[in-house]
């Protein structure tokens, strides 16, 4: 018949069997020990000087900034928006989607902290029950 222990008596259990486990590990080990193989180095590999020469840089790239092209848009009615408010919208939604991801965040750490305290009395109880029944 298996005996389940509330949830605060679990602990000592668990240090004891992890000190037993270490025990017999210990004992196994100082008798089954025996000298370690010689081992062989690893071959070492020859290099010569004569592989490929170093990068060479043939063309200097200009690297300066240059004005955005603005593409028009094959739809009249639809504008085509610049790279500077693109980036400035992609940033706006990044920082929406931040703060709606905290709120999610904090209404989920809220809903465990408060139902934690149930699902702890809960398991107690479903512990002793169970351990009245099977006496």
């Amino acid at each position: 018949m298996v005996k389940l222990l509330p949830s605060k008596q679990l602990l000592p259990v668990r240090i004891r069997l992890l000190a037993l486990g270490l025990t017999s590990l210990i004992v196994h080990l100082l008798f089954t020990m025996t000298a370690t193989p010689k081992l062989q180095p690893k071959p070492v590999r020859n290099t010569n000087d004569s592989q490929s020469a170093g990068v060479v840089i043939t063309k200097q790239r200009d690297f300066t900034h240059k004005e955005p092209i603005i593409i028009p848009s094959h739809l009249d009615e639809v504008p085509v928006i610049s790279a500077a408010s693109y980036i400035k919208d992609a940033r706006n939604r990044w920082y929406i989607h931040t703060v709606e991801v905290k709120e999610v965040w904090d209404v989920h750490v809220n809903l465990f902290n408060q139902v934690k305290p149930h699902a702890l009395s809960a398991h107690d109880y479903v512990v002793k029950r169970y351990q009245e029944l099977s006496k």
